[in-house]
Parts: C-alpha cells; sequence; structure tokens
C-alpha cells in the first residue's frame, strides 16, 4: 500500500509499504478514507518533538471503512464506517473505567512511530473495541473525521472551561483546534466568544462560526477582552496554540478567580508558571491531552443532529501522493491553508 512516511525534518515521502495485517484479537483494520494532516503532526515534521529519526508511517486522524476485525472485535465488522482516537487505549484499566483513556495504562498513540499511522490507505487500530465509534450514514467524512482528535479536544477544552451561560471566554488560537474550541464554547451559551489570533483568515473564518475575531496585531487584546467583561476579564480562557507565549497571555486576559483551560500541545521541557499571580487572584489552571474516547459519541451525534458542523474548517483536499506538499503548505501557512485533508 501507499503511506506518508517520515523521513526526517521537513521530509515526507509517499512510499510503498506494507499491507498492515491483524496482530492481536482486538485489532480491526481500516481501509482510510480520509485522513488529516494535524498540527501535533507539525511538532514531529519540524523536530521538535524528538522520535526515532526515518521511515515511520505519520499520521493521526482518520476515518474509513471496517475491512476485517480480530476475533475479540464484537462490536464492529466488514463494512461498517468507524472513526477512532488518536490514542488507543485498552477500555479495561483503571483510567479507562474513570473517563481517562489519554492516560491509559496500556496506550499506543498511533501516527508517531508507536502504531504505524494513518496517511495511508490502511490502517490498523489496536483495541478497536474501544479505540473506534461507529459513524451515522449521514455524516460524511468531512464531518466526522475530526471527532477522532481536534474536535473532541476542542470540546474538551471548553468542557474543562466549566462555561456557564453569560460567560466572557476567550479562546487564545484560531487554528483548527482553537475553532473547535470556539464551536464547542459556542455550545454553552456564552455572552461572547472572542477569538484571539492575528492571521487574517483564520480569524475570519472564527466570524464564520460565530465568534468575536479579535486580531492582536492590531487590537490590544487586554483591552478588548476587559471591554466586553464590565472591565474584569474574561470569565474562562482557552488555549488552543502551545507556545509559551500563548500560555503566558491567558493569565493577562483570565479574570480573578477565573479559569484558564489548555490543550495546546506543548512539547517544550519546562514553562515559568507564575505561580504567585495564579495564588493571589485564585486561578485555576488545567492541561492536559484529551480523552477522545470519552466524546466521540456525544459530538457524532450533534454532527448528526445538524447541531454542528465541523467540515467548515477545511480548506484543501489533496490526494495522499501529494502529502508532502501538504505538510509544506500547512507548515508555512501559505494558500490560506487551516485544514488539509489527504484522500488516499
Amino acid at each position: 500500500m501507499k503511506a506518508a512516511t517520515f523521513q526526517g525534518a521537513f521530509k515526507i515521502e509517499v512510499k510503498d509499504v506494507d499491507d498492515p495485517k491483524i496482530q492481536e484479537p482486538n485489532d480491526a483494520i481500516l481501509k482510510v478514507t480520509a485522513a488529516g494532516i494535524c498540527g501535533s503532526d507539525m511538532h514531529a515534521y519540524d523536530g521538535r518533538m524528538p522520535l526515532p529519526p526515518t521511515g515511520w508511517i505519520i499520521g493521526h486522524e482518520y476515518i474509513g471503512e471496517v475491512v476485517e476485525v480480530g476475533p475479540g472485535v464484537k462490536n464492529f465488522k466488514p463494512g461498517d464506517r468507524a472513526v477512532g482516537s488518536f490514542v488507543s487505549a485498552c477500555g479495561e484499566c483503571w483510567y479507562c473505567q474513570k473517563g481517562w483513556p489519554s492516560v491509559c495504562t496500556r496506550a499506543q498513540t498511533i501516527g508517531f512511530f508507536m502504531v504505524p499511522g494513518a496517511q495511508a490507505e490502511y490502517l490498523r487500530v489496536p483495541n478497536a473495541h474501544f479505540t473506534l465509534a461507529k459513524v451515522p450514514d449521514n455524516v460524511s467524512d468531512e464531518k466526522g473525521i475530526f471527532v477522532g482528535d481536534i474536535f473532541s479536544t476542542g470540546y474538551f477544552c471548553a468542557d474543562r472551561g466549566e462555561i456557564q451561560p453569560g460567560d466572557v471566554v476567550a479562546v487564545v488560537g484560531s487554528g483548527p483546534v482553537g475553532l473547535f474550541a470556539q464551536m464547542a464554547a459556542l455550545t454553552f451559551d456564552p455572552k461572547v466568544v472572542l477569538a484571539i489570533d492575528s492571521m487574517p483568515e483564520r480569524l475570519a473564518m472564527s466570524r464564520k462560526i460565530g465568534a468575536v475575531p479579535v486580531d492582536m496585531k492590531n487590537e490590544d487584546a487586554v483591552s478588548v477582552v476587559r471591554q466586553h467583561s464590565e472591565g474584569r476579564g474574561a470569565d474562562v480562557v482557552l488555549e488552543a496554540v502551545g507556545y509559551a507565549e500563548s500560555l503566558k497571555s491567558c493569565f493577562s486576559y483570565v479574570r480573578p478567580a477565573g479559569i484558564i483551560s489548555a490543550v495546546g500541545m506543548y512539547t517544550e521541557p519546562e514553562f515559568p508558571f507564575p505561580m504567585f499571580q495564579a495564588f493571589l487572584r485564585d486561578l485555576t489552571f488545567k492541561i492536559g491531552m484529551c480523552p477522545v474516547e470519552r466524546y466521540m459519541g456525544k459530538l457524532l451525534g450533534l454532527i448528526s443532529e445538524g447541531k454542528v458542523d465541523p467540515s467548515i474548517i477545511i480548506t484543501h483536499t489533496l490526494p495522499l501522493a501529494e502529502a508532502a506538499r501538504g505538510y509544506d503548505i500547512f507548515h508555512h501557512r501559505t494558500e490560506n491553508c487551516i485544514k488539509i485533508l489527504l484522500k488516499p
């Protein structure tokens, strides 16, 4: 089969590789019908994430058709459409049972060396009985794929922010995860969702979703947040970038006794946390990786009912053969790129 392989920083090659096979009783093989290039993939692509140097199949956003299942998988059969989490979790350990499959004791991460990735014609999904969710017939690939990672992540970010009706919510970042954090925040009936970014095409997408764009290049974002909150600051700040400066800015936007919920993938080993400020202002700070399996069913339901449309963020759909071009576009943010799907 054809697959996009990581060949070192800034080098993706589509190569012929062996087809995946059932290895464990709870495995499933998917024929991938769409795969996404994710912001998390950029951490490998640009060398920020220390990983084995070359040869492995990249990609962890996927949707497809089940073509084979192991004997332990009773809830899927060949022909079913399925979407899955980027973390394959066992479903049985203490953490999975408590709703935290993201820290499953037997977790396997898809597309980051451990399990061959999804930017390929076929994908082996370990623990398919728990990792996959069935896709309703009226949900297209373009709408359903994102519940396996970034839509769930954005919703998780908003959910952990404990948004109350009438709250002022500020979202740092209007990349794909930030856009979904904005979309999710709006479902909690806030007074306003402020989208803080500097890229015109991303701010335009925020407006399309229903958020109020704040151009941090041309506006004083702190002043704008305070204008919408009677001078207090945002009740909830959602961070969806993953760089030190974006995390640091959250403390300027949030009001005393407010909540910061961060899901931006921060790969640097340390962050200078403003502990004294957080203490004096009674701040709550939460950060972490989304337990995707907790949210997939709920979000597929919202999509099926027509309450949200995640496909709105897609700007490019490319054949798998053009994966290297897709990575280059996404990394350099050219062609007004926001989100890229690859079609094997």
